[in-house]
């Protein structure tokens, strides 16, 4: 899991069937600092996030996991994070 910002929002004008209806954001990792880092990458969600939102997000075959019947994705907002603490 990471955490990560919704800096954008993905329309599908055609898809595959298992996607219909979905909704994919475009999300970038962050740092310790909360400063955004690394490539932006599409993301699926069971909700409509707002564009700045931080999430949490599963990566890897686990994020299809978050869909029933299994989605075809390497990452899933499975959560918005209210407040970040880090100790140190």
């Amino acid at each position: 899991m990471k955490l990560a910002k919704v800096v954008g929002t993905v329309v599908l004008s055609q898809c595959i069937e298992s996607y219909r209806g979905q909704i994919l954001h475009i999300i970038q990792d962050i740092d310790e600092a909360l400063e955004l880092t690394g490539e932006a990458e599409v993301s699926a969600t069971w909700a409509a996030m707002n564009e700045g939102d931080t999430v949490i997000v599963e990566v890897a075959r686990e994020a299809c996991n978050a869909f029933d019947p299994p989605l075809p994705t390497d990452t899933s907002i499975i959560g918005k994070v209210e407040k970040v603490n880090l100790a140190g």
